[in-house]
């Protein structure tokens, strides 16, 4: 009974050896990991920063041509404000201009009348001269049409200088005309570059102040992820690096991209933080991310960055 008490022993032990040896043969060779992650937590934003937009003139809204949402392109009018004052001005000037070019045409067909009469002058004083010359005509006539020669000589240098005065003067009006087309401007707000319009504040019939936002403007430009680096890893971060986008809290991942800028400087964390007093242990590094998909992607969402670095 003992034997077969040994024996069965030792037939275990062989067995488990067997074992060993087949798992340790059927175990695969460990690659050598060349890569690692660092996450940071970020949030979708353009290129380009959002920017308020306002007047620098006040006034009541009396229409809003674009609203949240919007696209808009250069030059697109945005909101408008009461201008019925400019407008008033602006006909006054005009009415001023067209009074001004009547005056001119005027003016130039006096001028035109007095070289006529100019040259008539000259005509009849070489005549005379001439009929002086041969005893046919007195001196004294001579002399009185050359006496009124010489008077319609300076009414058309008169009239030259005030056909050059006027034009001067309306050259003025069309500069004041300018200015108020400028000042009428303010009051009509356009868009001074293409993008969209996240959030509109102005209501029609309110009162809008000078230099006050009254709507939120994204600038036409690529997305990008901007996220926050802990010191710890900040150092591990180059441009270039491959990234993921993921939800927050989850391992989905939503997009990808390529780091194309990474701050030369730390910095207290910003993106998240409640108050602008808030005490915190750690700095943060501040990178941005270019997004393979433009599309996928909602302003201001929050995400989780996993850069793929090397070790």
């Amino acid at each position: 009974m003992k034997y077969i008490l040994f024996y069965l022993i030792a037939l275990f032990l062989s067995s488990c050896s067997k074992k060993e040896e087949i798992k340790s043969d059927q175990e695969p060779v460990h690659k050598e990991v060349t890569s690692s992650e660092i996450v940071g937590l970020g949030r979708i934003e353009p290129s380009e920063k959002l920017s308020a937009l306002a007047t620098e003139t006040g006034g009541i809204v009396v229409d809003i041509h674009k609203k949240e949402n919007d696209i808009i392109t250069k030059g697109d009018l945005i909101i408008e404000l009461d201008h019925t004052v400019q407008d008033a001005k602006k006909a006054q000037i005009e009415s001023r201009i067209e009074t001004q070019k009547i005056e001119i045409k005027v003016t130039q067909l006096n001028l035109k009348e007095q070289e006529i009469n100019l040259a008539n002058k000259e005509i009849e004083l070489q005549r005379l001269k001439n009929l002086h010359k041969n005893g046919a005509e007195t001196r004294q006539n001579v002399d009185n049409i050359e006496t009124e020669t010489k008077i319609s000589r300076a009414n058309v240098a008169q009239l030259q200088s005030r056909v050059m005065m006027a034009n001067s003067r309306l050259q003025e009006i069309k500069e004041e005309l300018k200015v108020s087309n400028k000042e009428l401007q303010h009051y009509l707000v356009k868009a001074l570059s293409d993008g969209q319009i996240m959030t509109m504040n102005a209501t029609k019939g309110a009162a809008l102040s000078p230099n006050k936002a009254f709507a939120d403007f994204i600038p036409k430009s690529k997305l990008v992820a901007t996220c926050e680096i802990d010191e710890l890893f900040a150092d591990k971060i180059k441009e270039g690096q491959k990234a993921i986008i993921r939800q927050i809290g989850s391992n989905k991942t939503i997009g990808s991209g390529v780091v194309i800028f990474a701050s030369s400087a730390l910095k207290r964390k910003s993106l998240f933080s409640e108050k602008a007093g808030d005490q915190e242990d750690r700095r943060v590094r501040e990178i941005k991310i270019l997004l393979a998909n433009q599309t996928d992607y909602l302003i201001n969402s929050r995400i989780e960055c996993v850069v793929q670095t090397s070790i």
